[in-house]
């Protein structure tokens, strides 16, 4: 059985659920709006280095999005067993991940589609033809977050106090991609590439093929019993 059809049916699955309950992005979203509406109070209107800043809040703000995001979309396949019938449905493992994975990434997709625009409003940013450059480290440092993170949620999934777990062994992992994302959004909030800002993507890029390998190929030991 091939790993794309399963893993689309888990995140369509997921994806259907969300959109009649809208649990996982509802709270998500009303946390990193919190977030931005707090931080454009607070934030310069001049001065230098304010890019560094608003980058620094913006993926702290996008940090937590996943991670709430991640430990409530995990706890539902927890409740009803359903994560036990996921895995012991004939979908190799792999699906099942890769499933979790595409349905983790698109609750994240959906509240930074709505953050980001709000994000340069509010804090009266100017990225001008970094725009691009913003949406492509959005992506590229999601994708990090949300691969380690979907492996780690596995893990801490049948653990006590599993909300307190899994930030302490997400974020250690994440601190490559989360340096790269932010020196990368700075030079987008500048209005384009900068001095080492390929390098940075560069990071991102291998970080995330690198922990997308490794979380295929240890996610079946990691939801062993």
């Amino acid at each position: 059985m091939s790993w794309l059809g399963p893993a689309l049916a888990i995140a369509g699955k997921d994806l259907r659920l969300e959109t009649k309950t809208r649990d996982v992005v509802a709270s998500v979203g009303l946390f990193v709006l919190l977030v931005v509406v707090t931080a454009s109070f607070a934030f310069p209107t001049a001065g230098a280095g304010r890019e560094g800043v608003a980058a620094g809040v913006l993926w702290m703000a996008f940090l937590f999005a996943a991670l709430l995001g991640m430990g409530r979309s995990m706890a539902i396949e927890k409740e009803d067993a359903c994560l036990e019938g996921l895995l012991v449905s004939p979908a190799p493992r792999e699906a099942v991940f890769l499933g979790k994975l595409l349905t983790n990434l698109g609750f994240t997709f959906a509240v930074e589609v709505v953050i980001l625009p709000l994000f340069i409003v509010l804090l009266q940013l100017r990225p001008g033809g970094g725009l691009g450059l913003l949406v492509l480290d959005a992506l590229l440092g999601t994708l990090g977050l949300v691969t380690v993170g979907t492996l780690f949620a596995a893990m801490a999934v049948n653990t006590r106090g599993r909300e307190a777990i899994l930030p302490l062994l997400v974020m250690p992992v994440s601190v490559p991609v989360m340096v790269a994302a932010v020196k990368v959004a700075e030079a987008g909030f500048a209005g384009g590439m900068g001095e080492g800002t390929l390098s940075w993507l560069l990071l991102m890029v291998g970080y995330d093929a690198l922990f997308l390998l490794v979380a295929l190929a240890t996610f079946h030991h990691v939801t062993e019993e």
